[in-house]
């Protein structure tokens, strides 16, 4: 049964001679929640959950019936689509009846407490497609929609309580409730796409966010007004410009503040560039520059100027490796909670980054040695090993013991 804030249930045997129930007990879905809002479904889930606890503890087995405030082809719907219903008659051999069409409880199949969600879980064919965003410096949120081709926008000025995420909730509620047809909502917001997921049949706690609370009682009712079904779609933003992602461009662009300057096209080949490594010849063809200004861009590079006959600046930069055990790099560092093994040798694969470590009571050129050879017996022979100019290293035993 259903009250009009919480659902409550009766618990009690069947009388055969006048086809009533007798209440033994009474249970209650409790709305006290850390959730802002909670949907029917789950209550309703929780108060079997307890209802058949109940009564396995007083009776010691399940009950016999259960009857749902539902009707049929709603419960069918819930029973296929709700996990959180699936979960609370897990395992029960019970009956599960939409209503009981005997007095005293004939009134509770009359009423209407739940029905079917007018919201679709997937995209609906055909419908507009209406994309919405936000921005907290423009303080605005946007709605964009193409309608015979053209591209239509309408623009919300955000108020004084407002956040990114109320300014998104914001966007979609003027959504939901001025397209009247179907529709399909597309926000980058994940907050508020669960928002909408959750809203059309749940119950609203207050919360101390008023501008949140009023939002989400508009977005409630809105969703209730509403003949024809919606979608929400969440899509990750800034992602691609064609598709869906050209909608959810157009309506970033509606709520950033700031104009995006091109960038000429060697800047673009030089951030790729230090990200990619391409060779001159590949940097030419994809970015539309000269051969000149590509080269330019290679031999400037820190590290690919070490693999081109040495040409480029390399000024103050590590190389690194293209292969396993073909550049090695060398050092010490202090510790001194080590006591007299302070002197903690450390030497890295520069392609791999594996890194092979020994605490050494010094630093001269035998413990540098001695962690070498540690170093050949775990990681195998690099081809060059790059250390810094301390006397140890430039000393020419180790140089003697390298050449071995």
């Amino acid at each position: 049964m259903a009250g009009p804030h919480s659902f409550y249930g009766c618990i009690g045997p069947a009388s055969q001679e006048n086809g009533g129930t007798m209440g033994a007990g009474m249970g209650y879905a409790s709305t006290t929640t850390t959730k802002d809002y909670m949907a029917k479904i789950e209550l309703l889930s929780l108060l079997i959950k307890k209802g058949r606890q109940r009564v396995v503890q007083v009776m010691g087995l399940e009950p016999d019936t259960i009857f749902l405030p539902l009707q049929r082809d709603t419960l069918d719907w819930y029973l296929v689509n709700s996990a959180e219903l699936q979960e609370a008659l897990l395992g029960s051999t019970s009956t599960i009846a939409p209503n009981n069409s005997k007095p005293p409880l004939k009134w509770v199949g009359m009423q209407k407490w739940m029905l079917v969600p007018k919201r679709s879980d997937r995209p609906i064919l055909g419908a507009l497609t209406v994309y919405t965003d936000a921005g907290t410096i423009s303080c605005k949120a946007a709605i964009t929609w193409q309608k015979e081709g053209s591209w239509e926008k309408k623009v919300l000025s955000a108020e004084e309580a407002d956040t990114l995420q109320t300014l998104e909730l914001f966007a979609v509620v003027w959504a939901i409730s001025h397209f009247r047809e179907p529709i399909n909502v597309v926000t980058d917001s994940l907050y508020v796409a669960g928002v909408v997921a959750q809203i059309e049949d749940a119950f609203i706690k207050e919360v101390r966010n008023q501008r949140l609370y009023q939002l989400l009682m508009q977005l409630n009712k809105a969703v209730h007004q509403r003949e024809q079904p919606y979608a929400v779609i969440h899509i990750r933003s800034h992602k691609w410009n064609i598709g869906l992602g050209e909608g959810n461009q157009r309506a970033d662009e509606l709520v950033s503040t700031a104009i995006t300057v091109p960038l000429p096209q060697h800047v673009l080949a030089q951030e790729a560039h230090s990200i990619f490594h391409q060779n001159a010849k590949g940097l030419q063809k994809e970015f539309h520059i000269s051969h000149t200004e590509a080269t330019a861009i290679v031999r400037s590079c820190p590290i690919c100027c070490h693999h081109n006959g040495g040409l480029g600046l390399g000024t103050g930069v590590n190389p690194h490796g293209v292969m396993a055990n073909e550049l090695w790099q060398t050092d010490v560092t202090h510790v001194n909670s080590f006591g007299r093994l302070k002197y903690v040798h450390v030497t890295i694969d520069t392609y791999s980054h594996y890194i092979w470590a020994t605490p050494q009571s010094g630093e001269r050129a035998i413990h540098v040695i001695r962690h070498l050879t540690s170093c050949f017996a775990v990681m195998g022979v690099c081809r060059q090993l790059k250390t810094d100019n301390g006397p140890a290293y430039v000393s020419s035993r180790v140089q003697t013991f390298l050449k071995q």
